[in-house]
């Protein structure tokens, strides 16, 4: 891959280097007692090659001890007050940098609850994880290291400056001859290693991305014996992040011995002059060995700084990374004079609401649905997951629409049941009720009151899901039903569970209530999965409840079990039901049947049966489908 085809930073290195910098602002204070503490250190380490000439001059040469044993026991002292500083100094960046990035990674974990359900349709769970991990490491290692020997290091390099001018500004001069050569590789390595480190931040995302899916799907792997398959993809990715590190350290391996070179020409400049001048007479032997040691001293913090550049670049890739994340505003946003939806009976309306999937824009303007600002719509959903959970993007071509001009009303108590083959527009539909997505044109109203003009808080707390996927935590039945209303007491949880019948199988659990059900409710059947996640969603009391689908995971004698859960969960509520098993709706008090995201039929139950149309059709073909089965 040649540079021009790598990926290229979006930002300039500086920019996002000194923003990086704002995350130590909150420890400001103890980053100036940091910086004070520097300071000292390095004024101790610029004494001691003075205090070295003073011992060789006044000692050595002159023969006096008592001078030899001051300065040499001066020198002692300040290498303990240095050691003592260093030491201080560590431990306090080391405890700036672990906030800061305790900080960051809460930052992100909020930016990821505020973006919207569009976002991650567009985004891997793997590489957004990476983020919070991998980068945010190499941040880590920036504010912690890189930061601070940058600034030791430049004070260090001021003060040797003046210092060898002051001794012998002739040789200082010619020795830093050599420097616009250490410039040159500096800005040869600089110009082609942002390139590649981005590489590198970018191949170990999809890594993550990868290694998180098949953890995920590690069921779906193994029952399709997909390991070989998965192997060689999980190989292929990792080759890749080897590449782009290898290119990485093979840039970084030129430049650090290159800078070394060129330090020790420098230093035979200094041996070779110096020595002659001392053989001459116009230099002490003393002020050549300090002159020696200082510019030890002068190469060490070009040498670290070559170095930190290596941590500059992987930090501006991770820190641009991060930031692209932290700078995203979600797609739907609550209007400015937003209110507070007030307690609903549950009344529902559609009026006239047409979808489509577009590139997610963070345009947000105080417009009407449909209305156009600068071009773009309100608020555009990128492609959502389908009726059967994958995404639509290679059925929908872009900016087509999936809903279209749907009129639907619900009244209060009534149980509206959508049908129709997947990818019909039936998940999509339900999501706009939530404002996951955004319609548009057309208003959807929940007791006449228009969904955009409320906070998306008040909205959703009305609402109540049961999705087919029933989203279980890995922690205790109590903690996942509690879910559902943060404050409820244990009397009103286990009312609930009775209610739904969830309390039988619940308290022959080892631990009742507070029995781990691991990740996704695995240590729990399909069956008793659901009965939880009906029994969060009654406990949360909500006015309007969906059902996605919310039984296809269970066979037919556990769904006619969990009719009388099911019956008290939908009593007294508005309730949108999607289901391809169209026995669980013969008593819905309408049935919306869908096509490409149209209403193509409504009716009851009995009525569509009677008017022998598409429904009729449907309904036919499972039974003859369950006659042959059976």
């Amino acid at each position: 891959m040649s540079d021009d085809s790598k990926p290229k930073l979006e930002r300039p290195i500086r920019e996002t280097l000194l923003r990086l910098l704002t995350l130590i602002q909150p420890y400001r204070r103890r980053t100036g007692g940091v910086a004070l503490l520097m300071l000292v250190t390095t004024a101790a380490a610029l004494l001691s090659p003075s205090l070295v000439r003073q011992a060789i001059n006044q000692g050595l040469v002159d023969e006096d001890s008592a001078a030899l044993a001051r300065f040499s026991l001066a020198f002692l002292a300040v290498i303990v007050v240095q050691a003592v500083g260093l030491r201080v100094q560590m431990f306090n960046m080391v405890w700036i940098g672990q906030h800061a990035i305790m900080d960051l990674r809460q930052r992100l974990f909020y930016k990821y609850l505020d973006l919207n359900l569009s976002y991650y349709d567009h985004n891997r769970v793997g590489d957004l994880m990476a983020r919070v991990t991998e980068d945010s490491n190499s941040l880590q290692n920036f504010i912690t290291w890189a930061v601070i020997n940058t600034i030791s290091n430049s004070f260090t390099l001021v003060g040797i400056v003046v210092l060898m001018l002051v001794f012998d500004w002739s040789l200082a001069l010619l020795t830093f001859s050599v420097i616009p050569a250490m410039i040159a590789l500096t800005m040869w390595w600089r110009k082609r290693s942002a390139k590649r480190y981005k590489a590198v931040r970018e191949a170990v995302g999809v890594v993550s991305a990868t290694l998180q899916e098949n953890l995920a799907g590690m069921r779906i792997v193994q029952a399709f014996v997909g390991e070989y398959r998965q192997k060689a993809r999980f190989g292929d990715v990792s080759t890749t992040e080897l590449d782009a590190s290898l290119k990485a350290d093979q840039l970084a391996s030129i430049y650090m011995p290159g800078i070394d070179i060129i330090a020790q020409v420098g230093a035979a400049i200094v041996i070779g002059v110096g020595g002659l001048r001392v053989l001459d007479g116009e230099m002490t032997a003393g002020t050549l060995v300090a002159f020696l040691l200082y510019l030890n001293l002068f190469f060490d913090p070009i040498r670290d700084l070559a170095m930190r550049l290596d941590q500059f670049q992987e930090a501006a890739a991770a820190g641009e990374r991060i930031f692209k994340i932290l700078d995203t505003q979600p797609d739907i946003l609550d209007r400015p004079n937003a209110i507070t939806l007030p307690k609903i009976k549950g009344a529902v309306e559609l009026r006239g609401v047409s979808f489509r999937y577009t590139k997610p824009d963070t345009t947000f303007s105080d417009a009407p649905m449909g209305q156009k600002n600068n071009g773009k719509s309100e608020a555009q959903a990128s492609p959502a997951p389908s009726d059967n959970g994958t995404a639509e993007t290679s059925e929908i071509p872009e900016a087509s629409d999936v809903l279209h001009d749907i009129d639907l009303a619900a009244q209060p108590g009534e149980m509206i049941a959508l049908v129709g083959h997947t990818g019909a527009g039936k998940t999509t539909l339900v999501r706009l009720l939530g404002r996951f997505y955004e319609a548009q044109s057309g208003q959807i109203l929940f007791d006449r009151q228009d969904i955009q003009h409320v906070t998306m808080q008040s909205l959703r707390e009305q609402i109540a899901w049961v999705p087919q996927d029933t989203g279980l935590f890995a922690t205790t039945i109590k903690e996942n039903l509690r879910y559902g209303r943060l404050d409820a007491t244990e009397e009103e949880i286990i009312a609930a569970a009775q209610a739904t019948g969830a309390h039988e199988f619940i308290s022959q659990m080892p631990k009742g209530y507070e029995t781990e059900v691991e990740e996704g409710g695995s240590r729990l059947s399909a069956g008793q999965r659901q009965l939880v996640s009906f029994t969060r969603a009654l406990l949360a009391d909500p006015a309007v409840i969906i059902l996605d689908e919310a039984t296809s995971s269970v066979d037919t004698i556990t769904e006619l079990q969990m009719q009388a859960a099911l019956a008290k969960l939908l009593e007294g509520r508005t309730a949108f039901v999607i289901a391809h098993r169209l026995s669980t709706i013969v008593r819905a008090d309408q049935v919306i049947v869908m096509d490409h995201g149209r209403i193509i039929e409504r009716g009851t139950h009995a009525e569509l049966l009677a008017a022998k149309g598409p429904y009729y059709e449907l309904y036919m073909t499972q039974i003859l489908g369950g006659e042959r089965e059976n």
